[in-house]
């Protein structure tokens, strides 16, 4: 049997902070991401000036292994929403990091785990941000076509849907396909409808980074529709 490429953390933190006007049964003293880290992940500014008036930090975590990480960041990430909806507080995902939108929508599907983010330096790659909550390695990527960029952001998402699925068990690096209910469920969440339409894809694990390095084999325009 070969080695396992891609590492499996043994445990995971997941840490919401509640922020109120008023103390609630503790207040925990818990350093706050940057204002300007949270306005790039999409924060709005009215959010980040609410936190301003809202002194009182309550913490919400959990340590766990990776095979429980999806369902207890999901249990989290409902009782720091309940406290501060409660409290008419807001909730900061100390993770990623951002302000958690409310009211909560429930569980979320793999489009929600993470962002897309987009390097200067590098305009033909793209890399997610998020993924490393739940254990896995962040995904980039490499020489998407000028123009190309959305559906190539779709092949995403359906990858990241698979490999949520089937983490840690699974290990990712190698030949996969991403079909267009993988792509589906990525985004509406559920479980993906059978097809054999999709996209070759080939992952590699590159541990300086860390990342999963992705190839997209075939053209995606042409692959699905």
């Amino acid at each position: 049997m070969s080695a396992r490429a891609v590492p499996v953390p043994e445990v995971l933190t997941i840490a919401y902070v509640v922020l109120t006007a008023q103390p609630l049964d503790r207040d925990d003293l818990v350093p706050l991401p940057e204002r300007s880290l949270l306005r790039l992940r999409g924060s709005s500014v009215d959010d980040l000036v609410r936190m301003t008036q809202l002194p009182h930090q309550r913490l919400v975590s959990r340590s766990v292994g990776p095979g429980a990480a999806r369902l207890a960041a999901e249990e989290a990430r409902r009782e720091a929403i309940d406290l501060a909806e409660r409290n008419d507080g807001l909730v900061v995902d100390l993770q990623t990091p951002r302000i958690v939108e409310m009211p909560d929508a429930g569980p979320r599907p793999a489009s929600a785990w993470f962002s897309f983010e987009y390097d200067l330096e590098n305009p033909d790659e793209v890399h997610t941000h998020g993924l490393h909550v739940l254990g896995l390695p962040e995904i980039v990527v490499r020489r998407v076509p000028e123009g190309q960029r959305p559906k190539y952001d779709m092949v995403v998402v359906g990858l990241v849907h698979r490999l949520l699925e089937e983490w840690p068990e699974h290990d990712p690096v190698g030949p996969a396909r991403v079909t267009l209910g993988d792509i589906a469920a990525g985004y509406d969440g559920g479980d993906a409808d059978p097809t054999d339409q999709g996209v070759d894809v080939l992952i590699d694990y590159d541990p300086a980074l860390p990342a999963l390095i992705v190839d997209v084999m075939n053209d995606p325009g042409s692959a699905l529709f």
